[in-house]
């Protein structure tokens, strides 16, 4: 596996950032929280009766209105309880409307709710009872309810930007990327310099592989807010798509120097490095990414020293692995320590610390007799120390185990190579193509046939 493998993988990790449940918020709202003050004062609005789009008062209805309408800013308690005397089943939608308003501002979400309920059966198109609803389902995150009467307030002529940011931010935490995209981009046709309708706007983007347009809008998040890793994060996604490394390396930097790194930002950053050829300061950062890793993380980083050792960059991988021994070997499962194990032997009789990865491999097959990577990688050792029957006695110890059973054919026949008897050579790597057949065993097996009969 190549190491532009590798970064691909890492970046459908990475991108998880982006991707968001349903049970979740993408991200917590600024300019457009409905809980904030300015919020309230500009979605709700008055009060009063607004006679000339909605349910318009009677003369019956003025005694009560005016009643109420002192207490409202001043004393709102005084105000539900006069609604609460002269509300009948049959009184105007509009006062269901202004006390579920008020329940709302008093918290009272329950109340609000049956209040506002009845107000819309009264007069389905009560667009503000609608509106209010709406906010009263976001104190509970009912998304799809908020959804539902935020879209009937749109149909009714009220879309503005904090109704078609609410439908957005909704259909964001849906996963509906495509049709939050379009709130968002409505929502910013009435207020351009939001930045919580850009930011919703700029991930719908990301989601959706529309990464110039992307990258472009997370220019303008970043010059808002450069000291936020966040969004050097996003951005660096964006621009990993478009294959521009460079700049997504860049983008990581920034990540790490804000203190905002990961596990899958550093180890994305490692890769990048190491595919331009900079083993050292790739190893460096993926040791980095270690003190972030979780035992979910195991199989990726496993697979990660995997590519240093087998592409011989064993310096490299020692550092690697001595920090994957700190901070992730605690968490691996048996068999990923085991896994593991084999790598670290590996480094270490490359490194010549014969000793500690023969007692690494030793206790994995402690554990597990049948391990067949520890079996070959000690008969390998000693075929090399030309120690031939320990290597002959743990090469066939590999052979019941179906799935390495080439392998050990393969191991035996170079062990018979290595002793010079080239006969019983060509016997082993026989039987391992009679297992699999492969063109340069085929070869190999040539090679000694010819040995062989030379020797003759």
């Amino acid at each position: 596996m190549t190491i532009r493998i590798y970064s691909k993988l890492i970046l459908a990790i990475s991108l998880l950032v982006v991707s968001v449940g349903s049970s979740a918020a993408p991200f917590s709202l600024a300019d457009s929280d409905p809980m904030s003050p300015e919020f309230r004062r500009n979605y709700l609005g008055s009060y009063g009766i607004n006679a000339a789009i909605e349910p318009r008062l009677q003369i019956e209805d003025r005694e009560i209105y005016d009643a109420v309408l002192p207490h409202l800013s001043a004393n709102p308690e005084k105000a539900i309880r006069i609604l609460i005397d002269w509300i009948e089943p049959e009184s105007n939608a509009a006062f269901n409307f202004l006390l579920g308003s008020l329940y709302y501002i008093k918290e009272r979400m329950d109340e609000s709710e049956t209040q506002l309920k009845l107000a819309i059966k009264k007069h389905p198109s009560f667009r503000r009872s609608h509106r209010t609803l709406a906010l009263v389902y976001v104190q509970r995150d009912d998304v799809a309810k908020v959804i539902e009467h935020m879209l009937k307030v749109v149909t009714l002529g009220g879309g503005d930007g904090q109704s078609y940011g609410m439908i957005g931010y909704g259909y964001l935490r849906e996963e509906k990327y495509r049709s939050a995209l379009g709130a968002y981009q409505n929502a910013r046709i009435f207020a351009p310099d939001s930045f919580d309708f850009k930011r919703g706007e700029a991930q719908c983007l990301l989601n959706t592989s529309q990464y110039e347009q992307a990258v472009a809008l997370y220019d303008e998040l970043i010059a808002e807010r450069p000291s936020d890793p966040e969004f050097w994060l996003l951005q660096g996604n964006a621009l990993l798509a478009l294959d521009r490394r460079e700049e997504t390396a860049a983008n990581l930097e920034m990540v790490r120097s804000l203190g905002g790194e990961t596990f899958q930002s550093l180890s994305l950053l490692a890769n990048i490095y190491m595919e331009e050829g900079a083993m050292d300061l790739g190893a460096t950062v993926a040791s980095e990414s270690m003190e972030y890793a979780e035992s979910r993380n195991a199989g990726f980083a496993i697979r990660q020293l995997e590519y240093l050792v087998r592409g011989g960059h064993l310096t490299e991988a020692d550092s690697f692995a001595s920090a994957f021994e700190q901070w992730l070997e605690p968490k691996l499962e048996a068999s990923q320590a085991r896994k593991f194990a084999s790598f670290r032997a590996t480094i270490d009789f490359s490194l010549n610390r014969d000793e500690a990865g023969i007692e690494k491999l030793k206790r994995v097959l402690e554990e597990d007799p049948l391990n067949a990577s520890s079996l070959l990688l000690l008969g390998r050792h000693y075929m090399e120390d030309g120690l031939y029957e320990e290597a002959e006695y743990y090469y066939e110890r590999v052979l019941p185990v179906e799935e390495s059973k080439r392998e050990a054919f393969m191991a035996l026949g170079q062990l018979e190579v290595a002793r010079g008897n080239f006969k019983e050579a060509i016997v082993f790597l026989g039987k391992a193509q009679e297992v699999k057949f492969e063109l340069n065993t085929q070869q190999y097996y040539d090679q000694v046939e010819e040995a062989w009969q030379s020797s003759q």
